[in-house]
This record gives C-alpha cells, structure tokens and sequence, in this order.
C-alpha cells in the first residue's frame, strides 16, 4: 500500500550495489502538516525513506480518507506510483511532524528496479497484495482499461461495465427491514425471495418513494406489497444500446441481469449507463496520446462536446465532467508541446508550460479557449532563450487551435510575448501586482494567479507559487485590494430580491451564469490565497479551507452545493446551444426556459453568494 519497510527491499540489493547508490541518496526537510503529495494529482518525482518523523498517507472519497495509514521512521512512499502507475500518486501523504526523508529520483529508482529483478519484484509483489483490497482495486481500476473498452461505447458489451451483486431479502420482509437493508448496503434495489421459487420480484427505491411514501403505506406490511414482477431482465452478454432500448421500451429504470446459465447476478441502473457513457470519454483521451500527427487531433474537441451531451442532459456530477474535460486538454497539450518539440528541437533550457484561469483551476466546460504562458529558467543568455520559447508558444498556441482551444480574447497566451518570460520576470510581474493595487493589475492576478503546471519541469511553477505566498504575506494591502475589485461583481438580484436579466438586445431575458459564479471563485481564490493553499481548483480549495476551520461546516456545505448547482445550470445552457440553437456553447441563462423551482432554486442560490460576498468585506475590505 505505498508504504514498505525500508530493510526489506534494500536488503535484496548486495553490499556492493547499496553502497554505489549512496551518492544518489539525498536529503530533504518536509515541515508539519506539509502535503507532499495529493492523490491522482501530483507527479511522483522521487522514492522517499522517511528517516525521521511521522507522515499519514491516505485517499480521499466524497470527502472522506480511506485507506489510511502512518509512515514511520524506515518506512518508504513513492515506489507503486512510480513503478506501476505513471508516476502519478496513488495517494496522498501529509507531514504529521517535521520530518526528514532520504529520497532518489524517479529515473534512479527505475534504473535500480532495471538492474534489480528481486528488488522490482518486492514493488509488484505489494502491489498484488494491495490489489486485495476492494478500495485500493477500485481506484487502480481507473488506470486499467480492459481491452473492451476499446468498443464504441454503446456496442460495449454489459458485463464491461456492470458489477455483479445481489441483494435480497425473504418475500415476508416487512417493507421497513427492507428499505434499511437497501440503506446499510447502499442498494438503488433489492430481490424478494420466495423460498422454493426463488427470486420473484424486484423493490427499488422509486418503489419506496412512489408506493410507500407517496400512499403513506403502512412500513409494517410485506415487502411482497410493492414489488414488481414478473422481472425485466438482460442477459450480460447484450451491448449496451439494448439496454437503452429496453429500459425506455419497458419504462423502466433498472434492469436484471443474467448469465448464460440463465442465474440472475445483479441489476444494472441508469446511473450505471451514465456513468460508464462518461468513461467513455477516455477512449478519446487514448486517441489523443496515440495521435502521430497535428492532422489526427484536428478539431477533436467538438468529438468530446458530443460525448458529454448525454451524461450532462442525465445529470451526471459536474465535479467530474470537469475533471474528464481537464483530463482531455492536458493530454492534448501534451501531445502538441511533444509535436512542437519535434519540430523546434531540443529546448535550450529547462521551462514550464503553464495553465491558467479556468483551465488552470481545471473548471473548464464545452466553453473551450486557451490561457496559458510559458516559463523558463534564467540563464547568462535570456535574450536567446526568449527567442527559442516565443517561436515554440507560437507553434504550440496555433496548433491548439487547430484542436479546438480558440484563442483567447484578452490575448492571455503564451504566444503573446508578454507572457513567455523567464521565471526572474515573473516574479516581477507578481510582485508589481502585488504592491500596486491598479484596476489592471488586479485582473491579472485574477487570471494569472489560477495557475498550474501543465508540462515541463513543475519545479519552475512550485518555485514561483512559492515566490506568489511570500510576497502576499509581506502585501498586506493585496488581499484587502483584490477582496474589495471582487465586491464591484454584483450578483444578479435587485434591492427586492428579484433576480436581474439583460434588458435589450439579442441577450434580452437572459443572465450569465459564468458571471453569477464568480463571487465563489473569487471567495476561494482570496481564502485560498491567504492560506497558502497550493491548490487552484475551486472545489478543492474550498476542501482544504473547511480542514483548515477557514470556514464552518454549514458554510462548506452552502457554498459546494451553490457551485455545484449553478455549474450544473451552466452545462445545461451549453449543451442546449450546441443540439437545440446548433451555436456555439455559451453561459446565458433565460429565466423563461426555467422551471417554477429552478427559478426559486436558483434566486436562493444567488442569495448564498451575496453572504460570501459579505463575509469577504467583513474579513478584508475597509471600514465603510
């Protein structure tokens, strides 16, 4: 489980191979309450031997940690990510106490496993073992793909994407011992036994909602009562498409599964076919990474507007939409920068592509435009670097362009000079906006400072996050100044609590939920900001804020569900203008295409943001 003791797998190297990687050995300090690593998101980029302190490793699930544990001195993390999943942390790990680890590079320990057949083996050995456990399986399980998942989603077979699992209760099981057993195992269904005919019907919990609570049944009578039979079932061999059918033909929103034996082995739902139409995206994410030319990409983004559609209209979670439509522009920045470099040749120094504003945050929606920048290391010749990376952003920009990414309206990409800078300029760039509160300069923070590194040498993007905290604590303004440019958005409701739409023109009726957002963004990106928080996206910061006690439970749950719904509303409007209007995407809300609860669903929701907005000036702007 990431986590091995220290003599074990140096033991199985010889006397003579253990002192000649000594020198490849180093040290390094992690303070308290440090995250070194976060689950799935940050690169692996050393093995670490902790050597002294405490650490916990975890994983997080619906804000929740699982599978946790303590690394204590002689204790090691990093291998399994390394080795066996790209890199990429399976978990993550967070200082308990100052701690000093010895640590060697990624390619020193690939090297030592090259060499080492036992000691790899010891690696792939506890990953076995960790693959045991359900949980551990369940996360690895997204870096695994089964061959069939190579199928056109709705040609997949059932079985690709269906997860055997029975639950049952006697046939004489009163209606409440039912809907909590259907609870304790977090079942959408449950089968109704009969002892000598076997399973006879099926209770789902639309049943419990429309024939129980909707007819204020008596909880006490047999489930029998409100089972439905006879069965509608499919075999685990069917293509997904004929489930489609057969749910929409029998109007039904599960379906049993059988074998070929004919035995029942579960049921599948219409949760399950959306969730598994989502994964389906990363067939074009594998498209992308197997591209061998700019030709084989071109436009490919309006291929992953159309596979969102169904999952977004199904009310699939946004936080993972998100997450999936990230997960697809990184891939084809990385595709394009290692296009780029073919073409441009070797860099002449180290550099970092970075991400910024929505993308940097990775909140993208099938609204696509670029905002990047490029960063390079100082060397004695930065006028020839520049020269080298403002060609190589030209080629890299365009290029994205042919993918799909328009360019960006405020010309906030790296192919603007301006923005392709050596890291000793950046740091000006930051601390001018820092010191000096000009309406500009506090845009650009706004944009610039949501960012991530993308591609290259990350320690270039850690170093000038860092570069970023440190001059805000010594800014003692900027926070203040930056709250006080947020309080000029006003959200959309008028001095009765109505909410406000665009009077005139072709926008006429119509808000910008985009806009109606910001006052969440901007909350967790000042919050985040004042904290120290290295993470940019929203929702995550928002997280690390509640851990912190930066803000209340109540306050927590407030504002993710406001984000939440209103990122909900916004992917609605933008599939609506790609398939209905036949348009590209946008973020204009009409009140008219509302319904009666998500108009007051959605006035309450902008009300939320206002007490934001007022717990913001109460800790930063001045006195009124």
């Amino acid at each position: 489980m990431e986590k091995q003791s220290l003599n074990t797998p140096l033991s199985l190297l010889s006397s003579e191979k253990q002192k000649g990687i000594n020198s490849d050995f180093s040290l390094e300090k992690i303070a308290k309450n440090y995250v070194l690593f976060e689950q799935e998101i940050t690169k692996v980029e050393k093995f670490y031997i902790l050597s002294k302190g405490l650490a916990r490793f975890y994983y997080e699930q619906n804000n929740r940690q699982i599978l946790t544990g303590e690394l204590k001195p002689g204790d090691n993390f990093g291998g399994i990510s390394i080795l066996l999943n790209d890199t990429v942390s399976i978990r993550s790990l967070i200082a308990l106490e100052d701690c000093l680890f010895t640590t060697i590079t990624a390619d020193s320990f690939l090297k030592l496993c090259k060499a080492n057949q036992e000691f790899k083996d010891y690696f792939t050995n506890e990953f076995g073992k960790c693959m045991l456990n359900k949980s551990f399986a369940g996360i690895i399980s997204r870096q695994i793909k089964d061959k069939e998942f190579s199928l056109p989603f709705f040609n997949r077979p059932i079985h690709t994407i269906f997860k055997p699992s029975i639950l049952t209760c006697t046939i004489d099981t009163t209606i409440e011992d039912a809907a909590f057993k259907m609870s304790k195992n977090s079942a959408s269904a449950i089968f109704i036994k009969e002892k000598k005919l076997g399973i006879k019907g099926i209770v789902t919990d639309a049943d419990l909602r429309k024939k129980v609570l909707g007819n204020n049944m008596d909880i006490k009578l047999p489930v029998s009562n409100i089972m439905s039979s006879p069965l509608v079932s499919i075999s685990a061999d069917c293509q997904v498409f004929e489930a489609f059918l057969t749910m929409n033909q029998k109007d039904k929103r599960h379906l049993v599964v059988h074998g070929q034996s004919g035995d029942i082995t579960g049921i599948i739902n219409e949760k399950d076919l959306i969730s598994a139409q989502v994964d389906s995206t990363y067939l074009l994410i594998k498209t992308v990474k197997s591209a061998k030319a700019i030709s084989d990409i071109e436009n490919i983004h309006s291929k992953l507007e159309k596979m969102l559609l169904d999952p977004i209209k199904n009310g699939a979670n946004t936080e993972y939409i998100t997450r999936v439509i990230t997960t697809f522009a990184d891939a084809i920045i990385d595709k394009i920068i290692s296009f780029s470099l073919e073409k441009m040749g070797k860099p002449p120094c180290k550099f970092v592509f970075l991400t910024m504003g929505s993308e940097g945050r990775g909140e993208q929606t099938l609204v696509s435009d670029q905002d990047n920048a490029i960063v390079f290391e100082d060397t004695n010749d930065n006028e020839t670097m520049k020269k080298y990376f403002d060609d190589l952003s030209i080629l890299i920009c365009d290029q994205l362009a042919l993918a799909g990414f328009k360019y960006c309206d405020g010309n906030n990409m790296a192919k603007n000079p301006k923005w392709c800078q050596p890291l000793s300029q950046w740091k000006k760039y930051f601390k001018s906006w820092i010191q000096t509160p000009a309406p500009e300069n506090l845009l650009n923070s706004s944009i610039f400072f949501d960012f991530r590194g993308t591609w290259g040498d990350i320690a270039l993007a850690d170093e000038l996050k860092d570069y970023l905290f440190k001059s805000i604590e010594k800014g003692s303004f900027f926070l203040r100044n930056l709250a006080e440019n947020t309080l000029t958005i006003k959200p959309p409701l008028n001095m009765f609590g109505k909410l406000v739409t665009k009077t005139e023109g072709e926008r006429k009726g119509s808000l910008d939920i985009k806009k109606a957002m910001l006052p969440i963004v901007d909350f967790a990106r000042i919050y985040a900001l004042k904290n120290a928080i290295p993470q940019s996206n929203t929702l995550t910061r928002l997280f690390r804020l509640y851990t912190r006690h930066a803000i209340t439970n109540k306050e927590y749950m407030d504002i993710i569900r406001a984000y939440n719904y209103m990122m909900q509303l916004r992917f609605l409007r933008q599939i609506t203008t790609l398939i209905d209007e036949e348009k590209p995407a946008d973020n204009y809300i009409y009140l008219s295409n509302l319904s009666a609860l998500d108009h007051i669903l959605l006035k309450e929701i902008i009300k939320t943001t206002e007490k934001f907005q007022q717990k913001l000036k109460g800790e930063f702007a001045r006195s009124a």
